[in-house]
């Protein structure tokens, strides 16, 4: 990893936010958690099966809120992916942008699955650019905007197992610059309470998916809601 990619990274996406990102991502999960408990249809296999999509759902929702809200200090873009008809979150700070995925575990890349789209490509990789030796620091100075993902996990429970800045190399093998939020958090001895969704969040994230799920591009999420 490299020094001055870390403080690029901590700089764009400062410890001063993550007490209002932990919050924004466990509220997130309880949206999606709520409408599973609710509705009667969703009590058994075809919950579990979307549980993921609603889990990204919900955390894409608070995270655009809070951002909208200015708790977070981040621009947050809902958009288009550039295949197909699904959308991600876009964050913006510092001339990073990223964008939300679920993971194993705090140091795993995303599976890769026929939807995944992302920009590691622009981000540098290692000491070499355009067949010149230079630093990362020049050579990051040459990408416009470099990229990271906030990924995240949470179990069964509904607890958030991990939640990561991370930024990956061209190669999808290594990490240029990786935060563990949580660790952050508990080495400032700060912890995070998680809350109840706003009760109007909650019909509101309800009538949404209920929604969504009646287009063909609801379908086509609900059959990989495991992955995201």
């Amino acid at each position: 990893m490299s020094d001055y990619l870390q403080s690029r990274l901590d700089a764009a996406f400062p410890a001063s936010a993550d007490v209002e990102l932990v919050r924004a991502v466990h509220q997130g999960i309880g949206l999606a958690d709520s409408v599973v408990e609710n509705e009667v249809w969703l009590r058994g296999p075809i919950g579990r099966d979307v549980r993921g999509y609603l889990r990204r759902a919900g955390i894409l929702s608070r995270l655009s809120a809070a951002c909208v809200a200015g708790d977070l200090p981040f621009e947050a873009i809902i958009e288009q992916m550039p295949r197909g008809p699904f959308h991600w979150l876009e964050l913006r700070s510092g001339g990073l942008k990223a964008h939300v995925c679920r993971t194993d575990s705090a140091g795993a890349f995303p599976d890769d699955t026929p939807t995944r789209q992302d920009e590691r490509l622009p981000n540098p990789q290692g000491d070499l650019f355009e067949g010149k030796v230079v630093s990362l620091k020049q050579a990051s100075a040459a990408v416009p905007n470099l990229f990271a993902w906030l990924s995240f996990g949470a179990p069964e429970g509904g607890q958030l197992g991990h939640l990561c800045w991370a930024m990956p190399a061209q190669d999808g093998q290594s990490w240029l610059a990786h935060t563990n939020v949580l660790y952050r958090l508990a080495a400032a001895q700060i912890q995070v309470v998680p809350e109840v969704p706003p009760e109007r969040a909650k019909i509101k994230f309800r009538d949404e998916i209920a929604e969504s799920l009646k287009t063909p591009e609801g379908a086509a999420n609900e059959n990989r809601g495991k992955k995201d």
